[in-house]
């Protein structure tokens, strides 16, 4: 066996414990949680495209929460799971109807849940007046559109 595929191996064994980042709710910080899941994307051994979707979720859900939420930081965890990653964002904020923002447009923005829907393979927003969680699973080596139609 190769030494960078044993090196990849014992990383993702490592890596399996869930790895959270506490956020300032300020952009300037999404990069940090841009730069976090590329890493875990690759460990995870998931090709460009897919770590580009992953990135796009995670700006657009870390970019919700600085929008919305009005709270000084909130947390992302990454895992990665056996052929997936997995994403939750969560907030300490006001929360919101999840029905009526669940991809309509209204005023300012709209889309952000929208076009993490399209991005992963599961999407779950749990969202109460102490806060919201957002968790996202997006599979290894399979088109969000395959997976969808499953």
């Amino acid at each position: 066996m190769r030494r960078g595929a044993r090196e990849g191996i014992r990383a993702r064994r490592r890596l399996s414990e869930p790895l959270s980042l506490r956020v300032p709710s300020n952009p300037e910080y999404v990069m940090l949680a841009r730069l976090v899941v590329s890493h875990i994307a690759r460990v995870a051994g998931f090709g460009p495209e897919e770590t580009y979707d992953l990135k796009l979720a995670v700006t657009e859900a870390a970019t919700n929460v600085i929008r919305h939420a009005a709270v000084d930081h909130f947390e992302i965890e990454y895992r990665i799971l056996p052929e997936a990653v997995q994403i939750t964002v969560t907030d300490a904020g006001g929360g919101f109807d999840v029905e009526e923002a669940g991809g309509s447009p209204g005023g300012y923005g709209g889309f952000g849940l929208a076009v993490i829907r399209h991005l992963v393979d599961e999407m779950v927003v749990d969202s109460a007046p102490d806060g919201t969680r957002l968790r996202m699973i997006r599979r290894r080596g399979a088109s969000v559109e395959e997976a969808s139609n499953v």
